[in-house]
């Protein structure tokens, strides 16, 4: 056969059999009462998302992802600098382009309107508190609703972008656990976003954040202007060390405002993960039923943590509930893999609706669902034979 036909049949056939093993970015249009405007988001789900059925995600929110590039990086990246390899996150791109005939863009979602200086056509109107209400009544929900997603939500944003991250971390309605804001313009309104920071009372937050804040080469020749209102919060967190709010400064002045997005997401993601990896396990009481094919049937669950017997098949069995059912209680963490043997990996289970010769296991989300059901038709060792 022509190598060329091979490879092509190569293809169709492992992506028939083993599903689609890359991740999908879809393009959806909203029409935003908020904003009176028709918006256009991407939303990246990863490989596997449609098989993964029991599997939920935490989701990142890009904005000015009409930049697509700050969309693609961030979906890029993740695997390279997160430790959660097996916990992959729904990614949301956050456009605001320009139109024209409302003499309508970017600067007008992300800045309030002034109030310490005269109104600057250049900064636009002044809509961004519809523009929080259009992520947090519109874009949010939507997502929540069409979506298999967790509660923990990340915002990143770059210069104004990122002003508007950290303006959203003070107010009552907060959209996101974690807000990392690369080069935020702090100057805008003579210092208003520095000023309303250390005067916010941290304490209001109903749980505790966490925020990377970069700089760039902003402060020397025509950025100036942006290294005193930078002062101002850096020497506030270092200093007053406020409560319910983690952060981490970091400073690229080797980078100018514009390559520094890149080191900038790198180091923002990875601190962001050290400091989860720190906080406390929770685990949730979940209950797991399966149905044999026969009534003799002896089956042990195994998994990725000490509960599940850390992948050794023959260490956790599952009682005998009824004549074709097996049941077991675990306290689970809140990203948990499992799979199903009769005590070896040569005696795994075939399940009904998973097709475990690309899935080596089943990935549940205790912290969404404790409850959770499956149907065993056969065993390889069986299929084997017959």
């Amino acid at each position: 056969m022509n190598i060329k036909i091979l490879s092509f049949v190569l293809f169709l056939t492992i992506n028939f059999v083993f599903g689609q093993d890359y991740g999908k970015t879809e393009t959806i249009k909203l029409n935003s009462k908020e904003l009176n405007q028709q918006r256009e988001i991407f939303v990246y789900t990863p490989s596997y998302y449609e098989e993964n059925i029991f599997q939920y995600y935490n989701v990142i929110y890009v904005f000015d992802a009409q930049t697509k590039e700050f969309f693609d990086l961030t979906r890029s990246l993740l695997p390279f600098v997160s430790k959660e390899i097996d916990n992959p996150y729904i990614v949301v791109g956050l456009t605001s382009t320009y139109d024209e005939k409302l003499n309508y863009g970017r600067n007008d979602d992300l800045l309030p309107k002034p109030i310490n200086v005269k109104d600057n056509n250049f900064f636009g109107k002044g809509n961004s508190e519809n523009y929080l209400k259009y992520l947090l009544k519109e874009v949010i929900p939507y997502i929540d609703t069409n979506y298999k997603t967790l509660s923990t939500k990340i915002g990143i944003g770059h210069s104004l972008s990122a002003s508007f991250l950290i303006s959203s971390l003070l107010r009552k309605e907060n959209p996101f656990n974690a807000y990392i804001a690369i080069s935020p313009n702090l100057t805008y309104d003579k210092d208003r976003l520095a000023n309303e920071f250390i005067d916010f009372k941290f304490t209001e937050l109903e749980e505790e954040k966490f925020l990377y804040i970069s700089n760039a080469d902003e402060g020397i020749s025509s950025w100036k202007s942006w290294k005193p209102a930078r002062e101002l919060v850096y020497n506030f967190l270092n200093t007053e060390k406020p409560n319910n709010i983690e952060f981490r400064i970091d400073s690229l002045p080797n980078k100018n405002h514009w390559t520094t997005f890149v080191p900038s997401l790198i180091n923002g993601m990875t601190f962001y993960f050290e400091y989860i990896e720190n906080q406390p396990i929770n685990r949730y009481q979940t209950k797991i039923k399966v149905k044999v094919p026969n009534e003799n049937d002896e089956v042990f669950i195994s998994g990725n943590q000490d509960t599940l017997g850390n992948w050794e098949d023959d260490k956790v069995k599952m009682e005998k509930s009824s004549k074709f059912e097996r049941t077991i209680t675990l306290e689970l963490k809140s990203v948990s893999q499992i799979r199903f043997t009769r005590g070896s990996a040569e005696k795994e289970a075939v399940l009904k609706n998973f097709d475990l010769e690309y899935l080596y296991y089943i990935p549940i989300s205790p912290s969404k669902s404790q409850e959770y059901f499956f149907e065993i038709i056969n065993w390889k060792d069986r299929m084997k034979k017959n």
